[in-house]
Protein backbone atom coordinates (compact mmCIF):
# COMPACT_ATOMS: atom_id res chain seq x y z
CA UNK A 1 0.00 0.00 0.00
CA UNK A 2 1.21 3.56 -1.22
CA UNK A 3 2.28 5.99 1.31
CA UNK A 4 0.44 9.15 0.74
CA UNK A 5 1.23 11.01 3.89
CA UNK A 6 -0.01 14.25 3.80
CA UNK A 7 -2.57 13.72 1.02
CA UNK A 8 -6.15 12.03 1.24
CA UNK A 9 -5.50 8.92 0.59
CA UNK A 10 -7.05 7.57 -2.92
CA UNK A 11 -7.57 4.53 -4.60
CA UNK A 12 -5.30 1.53 -3.85
CA UNK A 13 -3.78 4.24 -0.85
CA UNK A 14 -6.95 3.94 0.93
CA UNK A 15 -7.08 1.37 3.66
CA UNK A 16 -11.02 0.46 4.41
CA UNK A 17 -12.94 1.63 6.73
CA UNK A 18 -15.39 -0.75 6.35
CA UNK A 19 -17.02 0.18 10.39
CA UNK A 20 -17.47 4.03 9.27
CA UNK A 21 -18.65 3.56 6.27
CA UNK A 22 -21.26 0.89 7.27
CA UNK A 23 -22.44 3.78 9.98
CA UNK A 24 -22.58 6.37 7.47
CA UNK A 25 -24.39 4.49 5.00
CA UNK A 26 -26.98 3.32 7.73
CA UNK A 27 -28.03 6.71 8.27
CA UNK A 28 -27.91 7.96 4.63
CA UNK A 29 -30.39 5.21 4.79
CA UNK A 30 -32.86 6.54 7.02
CA UNK A 31 -32.88 10.03 5.40
CA UNK A 32 -30.99 12.18 8.13
CA UNK A 33 -27.49 14.63 7.21
CA UNK A 34 -24.53 13.86 9.16
CA UNK A 35 -21.77 15.51 11.19
CA UNK A 36 -18.93 13.01 11.08
CA UNK A 37 -16.89 13.86 13.63
CA UNK A 38 -12.87 13.11 14.15
CA UNK A 39 -9.85 15.14 15.17
CA UNK A 40 -8.06 16.03 12.83
CA UNK A 41 -5.64 13.60 10.83
CA UNK A 42 -7.94 10.31 11.84
CA UNK A 43 -9.02 9.92 8.17
CA UNK A 44 -12.54 11.95 7.46
CA UNK A 45 -11.54 13.44 4.50
CA UNK A 46 -9.82 10.49 2.64
CA UNK A 47 -13.45 8.64 3.67
CA UNK A 48 -15.14 11.59 1.82
CA UNK A 49 -13.46 11.19 -1.41
CA UNK A 50 -13.41 6.98 -1.10
CA UNK A 51 -17.55 7.31 -1.05
CA UNK A 52 -17.80 10.38 -3.48
CA UNK A 53 -15.40 7.88 -6.05
CA UNK A 54 -16.95 4.77 -5.34
CA UNK A 55 -20.44 5.44 -4.17
CA UNK A 56 -22.90 2.32 -3.30
CA UNK A 57 -25.27 2.28 -5.87
CA UNK A 58 -28.37 4.51 -6.04
CA UNK A 59 -25.82 7.13 -3.94
CA UNK A 60 -24.48 10.32 -6.00
CA UNK A 61 -21.94 12.59 -3.59
CA UNK A 62 -20.69 15.78 -4.43
CA UNK A 63 -17.34 16.34 -2.48
CA UNK A 64 -16.42 20.33 -1.85
CA UNK A 65 -14.05 22.06 0.77
CA UNK A 66 -14.87 25.70 2.20
CA UNK A 67 -12.28 25.92 4.00
CA UNK A 68 -11.10 29.77 2.96
CA UNK A 69 -14.89 30.52 2.58
CA UNK A 70 -15.58 33.70 4.79
CA UNK A 71 -19.34 34.82 3.92
CA UNK A 72 -22.79 33.19 3.59
CA UNK A 73 -23.17 33.91 0.37
CA UNK A 74 -19.38 32.53 -0.75
CA UNK A 75 -20.38 29.42 0.48
CA UNK A 76 -23.94 29.09 -1.04
CA UNK A 77 -21.77 30.12 -4.43
CA UNK A 78 -18.83 27.53 -3.91
CA UNK A 79 -21.75 24.70 -3.33
CA UNK A 80 -23.89 25.49 -6.40
CA UNK A 81 -20.56 25.16 -8.71
CA UNK A 82 -19.56 21.91 -6.86
CA UNK A 83 -22.76 20.59 -7.62
CA UNK A 84 -22.61 22.05 -11.20
CA UNK A 85 -19.16 20.51 -11.93
CA UNK A 86 -19.55 17.48 -10.46
CA UNK A 87 -19.38 14.11 -12.00
CA UNK A 88 -22.99 12.81 -9.64
CA UNK A 89 -24.92 15.52 -11.11
CA UNK A 90 -23.82 14.78 -14.61
CA UNK A 91 -24.32 11.34 -14.64
CA UNK A 92 -27.77 12.27 -12.81
CA UNK A 93 -28.52 14.67 -16.23
CA UNK A 94 -27.37 11.65 -18.39
CA UNK A 95 -30.22 9.45 -17.13
CA UNK A 96 -33.25 12.65 -16.21
CA UNK A 97 -34.55 15.02 -18.56
CA UNK A 98 -36.07 17.11 -16.24
CA UNK A 99 -32.67 17.47 -14.29
CA UNK A 100 -30.84 18.50 -17.43
CA UNK A 101 -33.42 21.02 -18.32
CA UNK A 102 -33.81 22.38 -14.76
CA UNK A 103 -29.88 23.10 -14.57
CA UNK A 104 -30.04 24.25 -18.20
CA UNK A 105 -32.58 26.59 -16.80
CA UNK A 106 -30.67 27.70 -13.86
CA UNK A 107 -27.22 28.32 -15.82
CA UNK A 108 -29.43 30.94 -17.83
CA UNK A 109 -29.49 33.05 -14.45
CA UNK A 110 -25.84 33.00 -13.96
CA UNK A 111 -22.92 33.90 -16.77
CA UNK A 112 -21.00 30.90 -17.42
CA UNK A 113 -17.41 30.85 -19.21
CA UNK A 114 -16.80 27.54 -20.84
CA UNK A 115 -19.66 25.88 -19.23
CA UNK A 116 -17.99 25.60 -15.73
CA UNK A 117 -16.35 28.73 -14.42
CA UNK A 118 -19.75 30.57 -12.97
CA UNK A 119 -19.89 34.41 -12.00
CA UNK A 120 -22.57 36.71 -10.77
CA UNK A 121 -24.53 38.26 -12.94
CA UNK A 122 -25.84 40.94 -11.28
CA UNK A 123 -26.47 39.75 -7.73
CA UNK A 124 -27.46 36.42 -7.87
CA UNK A 125 -29.37 34.53 -4.73
CA UNK A 126 -27.02 31.47 -4.89
CA UNK A 127 -29.04 30.00 -2.18
CA UNK A 128 -32.31 30.34 -3.61
CA UNK A 129 -30.61 28.75 -7.18
CA UNK A 130 -29.42 26.03 -4.56
CA UNK A 131 -33.33 25.09 -3.77
CA UNK A 132 -34.65 25.95 -7.61
CA UNK A 133 -31.80 22.70 -8.43
CA UNK A 134 -33.11 20.75 -5.75
CA UNK A 135 -36.75 21.14 -6.53
CA UNK A 136 -35.58 19.48 -10.19
CA UNK A 137 -34.34 16.18 -8.23
CA UNK A 138 -36.87 13.58 -7.50
CA UNK A 139 -36.78 11.32 -4.03
CA UNK A 140 -36.73 8.01 -6.84
CA UNK A 141 -33.44 9.62 -8.93
CA UNK A 142 -31.49 8.39 -5.58
CA UNK A 143 -29.77 9.50 -2.46
CA UNK A 144 -27.92 12.67 -3.35
CA UNK A 145 -25.52 13.90 -0.57
CA UNK A 146 -23.25 17.32 -0.64
CA UNK A 147 -20.21 16.40 1.38
CA UNK A 148 -19.08 19.98 3.09
CA UNK A 149 -15.51 19.14 4.19
CA UNK A 150 -13.98 22.05 6.92
CA UNK A 151 -17.47 23.44 7.50
CA UNK A 152 -16.35 24.07 11.12
CA UNK A 153 -13.72 26.47 9.64
CA UNK A 154 -16.28 28.52 7.37
CA UNK A 155 -18.21 29.06 10.51
CA UNK A 156 -15.22 30.70 12.23
CA UNK A 157 -14.15 32.58 9.34
CA UNK A 158 -16.93 34.51 9.13
CA UNK A 159 -17.31 35.20 13.01
CA UNK A 160 -13.90 36.41 12.66
CA UNK A 161 -14.66 38.69 9.46
CA UNK A 162 -18.26 39.87 9.82
CA UNK A 163 -19.16 38.88 13.80
CA UNK A 164 -21.37 36.58 15.76
CA UNK A 165 -25.05 37.80 14.27
CA UNK A 166 -23.64 36.52 10.92
CA UNK A 167 -21.92 33.54 11.74
CA UNK A 168 -25.40 32.87 13.39
CA UNK A 169 -27.09 33.81 10.36
CA UNK A 170 -24.82 31.49 8.76
CA UNK A 171 -25.94 28.33 11.04
CA UNK A 172 -29.29 29.06 10.48
CA UNK A 173 -29.56 29.46 6.98
CA UNK A 174 -27.84 25.83 6.63
CA UNK A 175 -30.45 24.42 8.60
CA UNK A 176 -32.84 26.11 6.91
CA UNK A 177 -31.40 24.79 3.65
CA UNK A 178 -32.08 21.23 5.27
CA UNK A 179 -35.62 21.55 6.10
CA UNK A 180 -36.80 23.01 2.57
CA UNK A 181 -39.72 21.09 1.20
CA UNK A 182 -37.49 20.63 -2.06
CA UNK A 183 -34.35 19.44 0.09
CA UNK A 184 -36.03 17.46 2.92
CA UNK A 185 -35.64 13.52 2.57
CA UNK A 186 -34.39 14.24 -0.83
CA UNK A 187 -31.22 15.77 -0.31
CA UNK A 188 -28.78 15.03 2.71
CA UNK A 189 -25.81 17.02 3.59
CA UNK A 190 -22.58 15.30 5.54
CA UNK A 191 -20.38 17.74 7.55
CA UNK A 192 -17.02 17.41 8.92
CA UNK A 193 -13.88 19.30 9.57
CA UNK A 194 -10.65 19.77 11.45
CA UNK A 195 -12.31 21.95 13.96
CA UNK A 196 -14.84 20.24 16.17
CA UNK A 197 -18.56 21.73 15.23
CA UNK A 198 -20.39 22.00 18.42
CA UNK A 199 -18.06 23.71 20.36
CA UNK A 200 -17.92 26.35 17.14
CA UNK A 201 -21.68 26.34 17.10
CA UNK A 202 -21.92 27.17 21.09
CA UNK A 203 -19.95 30.27 20.00
CA UNK A 204 -22.35 31.86 17.99
CA UNK A 205 -26.27 30.14 18.84
CA UNK A 206 -27.64 26.92 20.81
CA UNK A 207 -27.22 23.81 19.80
CA UNK A 208 -30.76 23.18 18.20
CA UNK A 209 -29.20 24.93 14.75
CA UNK A 210 -27.90 21.62 14.26
CA UNK A 211 -29.79 18.49 16.87
CA UNK A 212 -31.35 17.58 12.80
CA UNK A 213 -27.79 16.16 12.26
CA UNK A 214 -26.57 12.63 13.22
CA UNK A 215 -22.83 12.19 15.18
CA UNK A 216 -21.02 9.72 13.40
CA UNK A 217 -17.49 9.51 14.98
CA UNK A 218 -14.60 8.24 13.05
CA UNK A 219 -12.60 6.13 15.39
CA UNK A 220 -8.77 5.93 15.65
CA UNK A 221 -8.02 2.11 14.18
CA UNK A 222 -8.51 -1.03 16.14
CA UNK A 223 -5.43 -2.38 16.97
CA UNK A 224 -5.32 -5.23 14.66
CA UNK A 225 -6.03 -3.14 11.71
CA UNK A 226 -3.62 -0.65 12.88
CA UNK A 227 -0.71 -3.83 12.89
CA UNK A 228 -2.85 -4.35 8.89
CA UNK A 229 -2.23 -1.14 7.98
CA UNK A 230 1.42 -0.39 9.17
CA UNK A 231 2.14 -3.73 7.48
CA UNK A 232 1.04 -3.04 4.08
CA UNK A 233 2.60 0.80 4.29
CA UNK A 234 6.08 -0.93 5.13
CA UNK A 235 5.44 -3.78 2.29
CA UNK A 236 4.96 -1.32 -0.31
CA UNK A 237 9.10 -0.29 0.49
CA UNK A 238 9.92 -3.57 1.05
CA UNK A 239 10.29 -3.29 4.91
CA UNK A 240 9.31 -6.04 7.03
CA UNK A 241 9.18 -6.49 11.22
CA UNK A 242 9.31 -8.83 13.71
CA UNK A 243 5.81 -9.10 15.39
CA UNK A 244 7.42 -8.26 18.75
CA UNK A 245 8.67 -5.07 17.27
CA UNK A 246 5.58 -4.48 15.40
CA UNK A 247 4.15 -4.52 18.45
CA UNK A 248 6.62 -2.47 19.81
CA UNK A 249 6.31 0.35 17.48
CA UNK A 250 2.51 0.50 17.85
CA UNK A 251 2.48 0.38 21.78
CA UNK A 252 4.85 3.09 21.74
CA UNK A 253 2.69 4.98 19.36
CA UNK A 254 -0.52 4.56 21.18
CA UNK A 255 -3.21 6.67 19.51
CA UNK A 256 -3.51 4.70 16.00
CA UNK A 257 -4.58 6.89 13.85
CA UNK A 258 -3.23 6.82 9.99
CA UNK A 259 -1.19 9.94 9.68
CA UNK A 260 1.13 8.85 12.52
CA UNK A 261 1.16 5.36 11.11
CA UNK A 262 2.24 6.77 7.49
CA UNK A 263 4.76 9.04 9.42
CA UNK A 264 6.08 6.07 11.51
CA UNK A 265 6.10 4.25 8.65
CA UNK A 266 7.98 6.89 6.27
CA UNK A 267 10.87 7.04 9.52
CA UNK A 268 11.12 3.19 9.84
CA UNK A 269 11.67 2.76 5.86
CA UNK A 270 14.33 5.60 6.35
CA UNK A 271 15.98 3.90 8.89
CA UNK A 272 15.89 0.51 7.22
CA UNK A 273 17.42 2.20 4.25
CA UNK A 274 20.74 2.86 6.20
CA UNK A 275 21.21 -0.69 8.42
CA UNK A 276 23.34 -2.72 7.06
CA UNK A 277 21.71 -5.84 8.46
CA UNK A 278 18.13 -7.31 8.89
CA UNK A 279 16.08 -7.53 11.23
CA UNK A 280 15.36 -4.05 12.35
CA UNK A 281 15.10 -4.20 16.21
CA UNK A 282 13.38 -1.86 19.05
CA UNK A 283 16.81 -0.16 19.06
CA UNK A 284 15.52 1.54 15.39
CA UNK A 285 11.83 1.60 15.85
CA UNK A 286 13.44 4.15 18.98
CA UNK A 287 15.56 5.45 16.75
CA UNK A 288 12.66 6.34 14.09
CA UNK A 289 10.35 7.76 16.53
CA UNK A 290 13.06 10.44 17.30
CA UNK A 291 13.15 10.98 13.28
CA UNK A 292 10.09 12.06 14.03
CA UNK A 293 10.01 14.94 15.52
CA UNK A 294 12.93 15.93 13.60
CA UNK A 295 12.32 19.47 11.90
CA UNK A 296 11.83 18.43 8.73
CA UNK A 297 8.49 17.07 9.43
CA UNK A 298 7.32 20.93 10.90
CA UNK A 299 5.17 20.89 8.06
CA UNK A 300 2.83 17.62 9.56
CA UNK A 301 2.99 19.75 13.03
CA UNK A 302 3.25 22.97 12.70
CA UNK A 303 -0.64 23.36 11.90
CA UNK A 304 -1.50 21.61 14.80
CA UNK A 305 -0.64 24.39 16.85
CA UNK A 306 -0.64 27.34 14.52
CA UNK A 307 -4.41 26.55 13.95
CA UNK A 308 -5.14 27.32 17.32
CA UNK A 309 -4.47 31.09 16.91
CA UNK A 310 -7.74 30.82 14.77
CA UNK A 311 -9.64 29.50 17.52
CA UNK A 312 -8.81 31.21 20.75
CA UNK A 313 -8.08 35.18 21.22
CA UNK A 314 -5.97 37.20 23.77
CA UNK A 315 -5.86 35.75 27.29
CA UNK A 316 -7.24 33.11 26.06
CA UNK A 317 -4.98 31.40 23.67
CA UNK A 318 -2.43 32.10 26.25
CA UNK A 319 -3.98 30.17 28.64
CA UNK A 320 -4.40 27.04 25.99
CA UNK A 321 -0.95 27.55 25.45
CA UNK A 322 0.64 27.17 29.17
CA UNK A 323 -1.69 24.17 29.43
CA UNK A 324 -0.14 22.23 26.10
CA UNK A 325 3.08 23.15 27.37
CA UNK A 326 2.51 22.07 30.85
CA UNK A 327 1.43 18.77 29.99
CA UNK A 328 4.13 18.15 27.68
CA UNK A 329 6.33 18.50 30.36
CA UNK A 330 4.51 16.91 32.79
CA UNK A 331 2.63 14.55 31.06
CA UNK A 332 -0.66 15.18 32.70
CA UNK A 333 -2.43 17.94 34.15
CA UNK A 334 -5.06 18.57 37.00
CA UNK A 335 -8.47 20.26 37.09
CA UNK A 336 -7.05 22.36 39.93
CA UNK A 337 -3.83 23.36 37.74
CA UNK A 338 -6.40 23.90 34.74
CA UNK A 339 -8.44 26.56 37.38
CA UNK A 340 -4.90 27.90 38.40
CA UNK A 341 -4.25 28.89 34.65
CA UNK A 342 -7.50 30.00 34.03
CA UNK A 343 -7.06 32.55 37.03
CA UNK A 344 -3.79 33.96 35.89
CA UNK A 345 -5.26 34.42 32.65
CA UNK A 346 -8.43 35.71 33.56
CA UNK A 347 -10.03 32.87 31.45
CA UNK A 348 -13.61 32.73 33.17
CA UNK A 349 -14.48 29.58 30.16
CA UNK A 350 -11.99 27.42 30.69
CA UNK A 351 -14.19 24.22 30.38
CA UNK A 352 -14.91 25.32 26.78
CA UNK A 353 -11.32 25.78 26.15
CA UNK A 354 -11.01 22.34 27.17
CA UNK A 355 -13.54 20.47 25.83
CA UNK A 356 -12.58 21.96 22.30
CA UNK A 357 -8.81 20.78 23.04
CA UNK A 358 -10.13 17.13 23.71
CA UNK A 359 -12.72 17.38 20.88
CA UNK A 360 -9.46 18.51 18.30
CA UNK A 361 -7.94 15.47 19.50
CA UNK A 362 -4.71 17.00 21.59
CA UNK A 363 -6.01 15.98 24.54
CA UNK A 364 -7.63 13.42 26.61
CA UNK A 365 -9.15 13.24 30.04
CA UNK A 366 -8.35 10.56 32.22
CA UNK A 367 -11.01 8.48 34.71
CA UNK A 368 -9.16 10.43 37.60
CA UNK A 369 -9.89 13.77 35.63
CA UNK A 370 -7.01 14.71 35.08
CA UNK A 371 -5.99 15.84 30.97
CA UNK A 372 -3.21 14.26 28.93
CA UNK A 373 -2.10 14.61 25.95
CA UNK A 374 -4.04 11.84 23.10
CA UNK A 375 -1.11 11.28 21.09
CA UNK A 376 2.28 10.80 22.29
CA UNK A 377 3.81 11.42 19.15
CA UNK A 378 2.41 15.19 19.73
CA UNK A 379 3.54 15.90 23.11
CA UNK A 380 6.93 15.01 21.84
CA UNK A 381 6.82 17.37 19.29
CA UNK A 382 5.17 20.04 21.75
CA UNK A 383 8.10 19.40 24.58
CA UNK A 384 11.39 19.32 22.02
CA UNK A 385 10.03 22.30 19.42
CA UNK A 386 7.07 24.10 21.37
CA UNK A 387 8.16 24.26 25.36
CA UNK A 388 10.38 27.17 26.56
Amino acid sequence: MKNSLGNPARGEAFYPRDSELRKIYRVLDKGTSIYLSAPRRVGKTSILKHIEEFPQEGYYFVYVITESVDSEKEFFKVIFEAIIRSEAIGNLSKLYDSIKNGIEGILGRVKTVYHVELREKGETDYFQILVDLFEKIKKEYGHVVILIDEFPQTIQNILNKEGEKAAEHFIQKNRELRHNAYVLDKIHFIYTGSLSLFPMVEKVTELTAVNDLRTVEVAPLTYNEAQDFLTKLLEFDNVQLEESILQYTLDRMGWLIPFHLQLIAQEITDVFETKEEDPLTSKEIDQAYDQIVHLRNKPQFEPYFARLATLFKGNEYAFVFEVLEFIASNDMITMDKVHDFGVKHTVEETRRAMDILEGDGYLFKSNENNYRYTSPILQMWCRKHICK
